[in-house]
């Protein structure tokens, strides 16, 4: 039961920041906290990286002190959440998709996990007489560091591509 409630407070928190329409101005992402600390990249450089990675990125979306992109690669389509987010900089995110086929499975998606490194995945279960299949849901977290620049995100953005794409076709194998 508290994964279902998870994975709804998950969908319903998708889903706010796929409909409300909220802009983050240019002054809030310049903006620094007033104890002088690092506060994160603004929105602005992880939007950018992202379109230099040849990826489409959606208006930003928040919610609280979260703010989410939906980017789309290709044929996948996956939500980045920036976290812990202050006058519209960020100190760190979180990837995530979510895949529905034949082999969404919790033994087929427990042995991906123990394959592989850095992007894990978590089995959500259908609720109880519901029509929906189960999902693997992946999600990969980077804690962003002061002085890093955008370009610490080149690494993790090629790192969650390659293996979201991989649980991907092995939840979908017939999508290849």
């Amino acid at each position: 039961m508290k994964l279902t409630a998870l994975i709804a407070a998950t969908a319903v928190a998708l889903a706010l920041a796929l409909a409300l329409p909220v802009t983050v101005s240019h002054a809030q992402e310049t903006a620094t906290t007033s104890a002088g600390r690092w506060s994160g990249l603004p929105v602005s450089d992880i939007t950018g990286r992202l379109t230099a990675a040849g990826l489409t990125v959606s208006e930003p979306q928040a919610v609280g002190d979260r703010i989410y992109l939906r980017v789309d690669d290709g044929p996948l389509r996956w939500v980045l959440t920036l976290f812990s987010c202050t006058d519209g900089r960020c100190p760190d995110v979180q990837f995530t998709a979510a895949f529905t086929g034949p082999q969404a499975t919790e033994a087929i998606i427990s042995r991906w996990n123990g394959e592989r490194r850095f992007v894990k995945a978590f089995y959500a279960a259908p609720e109880e007489g519901s029509n929906v299949p189960g999902q693997a849901v992946a999600q990969y977290d980077v804690l962003l560091n002061e002085g890093g620049g955008a370009g610490q995100l080149d690494d993790p953005i090629q790192v969650w591509r390659s293996l979201a794409i991989d649980l991907g076709r092995t939840i979908s194998p017939q999508g290849r």
